[in-house]
């Protein structure tokens, strides 16, 4: 992984910046650290998913038991694993902390994580749900297969590629079922500017890093969703 400004890799599992704000103010700090946790990239698919359930759309009114069972899915496959996956790495020493700061081992959690996101996909395509759903978390693999390239070569924001394939997802659903989502989408865009200006408050990456990250995000989202949905 490439170091950035403070000379030091980021995107870490807590969000916790990498070094001492020399100036800073405790406060701003503190809400930079919450918002980088809090939008954590491995929320981002689940925020996604509460998203297309809160739509005016008949994705709102498929069974309960069905949306239940989604939402368990998406928990367990790509958000508890996950973070049961870096805690054994930590306990055994093969991650020196949960911050993932090293490439090698951002590697290794991006690989698993990309594992996850292909298995919760194979599922759901297997299970009778909207095209959507199916649609989204294949989009997400790509999305983060495409990461994983890019991570041993450059210090792409995780947080930031995130957030550009969430908005891609409202942009689509506007397009697909010709209804409005003007909070949902003013809503992630605010959010969207909040978590990247608190990636580069806390230096863990320049405004370039973060802008690349969301511009790729968007466009691999926006690319695959539009070959999925066709």
């Amino acid at each position: 992984m490439n170091v950035g400004v403070n000379n030091l890799p980021a995107d870490s599992l807590n969000g916790e910046g990498n070094s001492k704000i020399s100036g800073s103010d405790p406060r701003m700090k503190r809400v930079a650290e919450i918002l980088s946790v809090v939008f954590h990239p491995l929320f981002i698919p689940l925020y996604g998913l509460l998203i297309i359930y809160s739509s005016q759309t008949l994705l709102s009114f498929i069974p309960s038991q069905v949306k239940r069972m989604i939402l368990i899915l998406v928990t367990t496959n790509n958000v508890l694993l996950p973070m049961a996956l870096a805690a054994v790495l930590w306990a055994k020493g093969a991650i020196i902390s949960f911050s993932a700061r090293g490439r090698n081992e951002r590697v290794l959690l991006l690989t698993f994580a990309l594992i996850m996101y292909g298995l919760t996909a194979f599922v759901l395509l297997r299970m009778q749900v909207p095209n959507l759903f199916k649609a989204y978390f294949i989009s997400i693999a790509v999305v983060t297969l495409v990461t994983l390239f890019i991570t041993p070569f450059y210090r792409i924001s995780l947080h930031a590629t995130g957030f550009g394939g969430l908005l891609m997802l409202i942009v689509f659903m506007i397009v697909l079922y010709h209804i409005s989502m003007v909070w949902q989408i003013i809503a992630v865009f605010l959010t969207c500017g909040a978590v990247m200006s608190a990636r580069i408050y806390l230096k863990d990456h320049a405004p370039s890093e973060v802008w690349t990250g969301f511009l790729a995000g968007a466009a691999v989202m926006g690319l695959s969703l539009l070959l999925l949905l066709k």
